[in-house]
């Protein structure tokens, strides 16, 4: 007998053939990505200027201590600010988009893929569970995608935009500055590394926390009737303190990976206004293009930890897709053969037309079942006959097979030996829609659906 479903938690290392499994999905929106690609570069580019321009203010304006021609500078600066502006409200409203609609495609497929699943999916899978891995998995994804790919371009432009352009002003005062950004950047990614570990083991016990909320809350009368509140409280409470106990890891990590940050931002500033300053008191450069290399020197560092900080956070996102995918390709058990649904249809496109009339003629042959998580067999050399009009009360102690025996008749599940015949033809030859287009199942807990 096959295993029961269960979708994996996370894979092994990282792969290509995970991202492309996204491909489908990301393809409609191909345009949006090159137009988010397009405005972070000029964006990006944008940002260079500021620095360009206060250096020329301080040459033009400052120095010599005039206004002629500050006219001209304002405009030419509110222009840079109106145009820098239009693209945030550009790749704003697009990034946007691509992070809802994608994330709503994934919820989309995966409803629709978990409605085909079979019942030995849910027997191990928790509905809360399941809940994460569709809720917050799909929307990590969509965030993923959207946002982190602005960070991407406009930090890769950015930091190799301001390189060049240091570079070629000064490639003296360039290489202080540039010397600083490998270490951010290791920095950035040791201390990423760990707080991605930290954050990754949070989501796991937030899916843990809302399982607890599903279960507390779904199976309240079951609690109050056993009279486990206590036993419910001490489990929530365990949890609840892992987490805490997490995120305080997670916060002491930031509280020495900022400081440091911030010391070696002013070690950089400080390198440039020493090495710079003996410069200008040299006439070698003037104060302008000092003030554009202290500018350099204040915003690299940003940039330098958004890029290191994206990406490691762009790879962690595999476990993300590895769990959506590994579900969305997780197979039903209970599955027509292709003859049956060449003539039947599907769940979702059936051929009424060909569907013969029901009669009510059930016979269990020498049936025999074994749940797929179990390890004994619930029935063995089982024998029913039930003709079509006739009413049948089946009576016994709990566990003893009751409920199985419906399940059986319903295919919900499909016996391990045996056949099970209805109007004496085997049901796995007649389509699982055709078979519960005809049943009436009431259930001891009835259950709405939000679309009646």
């Amino acid at each position: 007998m096959e295993m029961p479903e269960k979708a994996p938690e996370r894979g092994r290392g990282s792969s290509l053939r995970t991202w492309g499994k996204l491909l489908p999905f990301l393809k409609p929106y191909s345009r949006q990505m090159a137009l988010i690609l397009v405005t972070m570069l000029i964006s990006a580019g944008i940002d260079i200027s500021y620095s360009l321009l206060s250096g020329y203010a301080v040459d033009r304006f400052v120095t010599p201590r005039t206004t002629q021609g500050i006219g001209w500078f304002a405009l030419g600066y509110f222009a840079v600010v109106l145009c820098q502006m239009i693209c945030t409200l550009i790749f704003a409203r697009v990034a946007l988009r691509v992070e809802m609609y994608l994330g709503r495609d994934l919820k989309k497929k995966l409803f629709t893929h978990l409605q085909t699943l079979s019942f030995s999916y849910y027997n191990v899978n928790p509905v809360g569970t399941i809940m994460a891995r569709v809720m917050s998995d799909t929307n990590r994804i969509g965030g993923v995608f959207a946002w982190s790919l602005v960070d991407i371009f406009w930090s890769s432009a950015y930091v190799l935009g301001s390189m060049a352009v240091m570079l070629f002003l000064n490639w003296k005062l360039a290489l202080l500055i540039i010397a600083v950004v490998p270490v951010i950047a290791l920095l950035t990614l040791y201390f990423q590394k760990k707080i991605l570990h930290i954050n990754r083991k949070a989501r796991r016990i937030n899916a843990e926390i809302t399982r607890h909320y599903n279960e507390g809350i779904s199976g309240a009368k079951t609690s109050k009737t056993l009279v486990i509140e206590d036993q419910n409280t001490q489990a929530f409470r365990e949890v609840t303190s892992r987490m805490r106990a997490t995120m305080v890891r997670g916060v002491l990590l930031n509280a020495v990976y900022v400081p440091i940050i911030g010391f070696l931002t002013a070690l950089a500033v400080a390198f440039v206004i020493t090495g710079g300053g003996s410069m200008v008191l040299w006439g070698d450069i003037g104060i302008g293009e000092l003030t554009i290399f202290v500018n350099f020197a204040l915003g690299i560092a940003d940039p330098v930890q958004t890029l290191a900080r994206t990406i490691s956070n762009f790879i962690s996102t595999q476990a993300n897709i590895e769990r959506v995918s590994a579900l969305m390709e997780l197979k039903p058990q209970i599955t027509d053969t292709p003859e049956v649904i060449e003539k039947y249809g599907t769940s979702f496109d059936p051929k009424r037309e060909n569907w013969e009339p029901l009669i009510g003629h059930i016979t269990f042959d020498d049936v025999a079942f074994r749940y797929p998580d179990g390890t004994e067999n619930v029935l063995e050399h089982f024998n029913l006959d039930v003709p079509a009009g006739s009413t049948v009360a089946i009576v016994g102690e709990t566990g003893a097979g009751k409920s199985t025996l419906v399940n059986l008749a319903c295919r919900f599940f499909e016996p391990t030996g045996g056949r099970i015949l209805i109007d004496g033809k085997d049901y796995r030859e007649r389509s699982q829609l055709w078979l519960h287009s005809n049943i009436g199942y009431v259930l001891q807990t009835p259950h709405c659906s939000p679309a009646r």
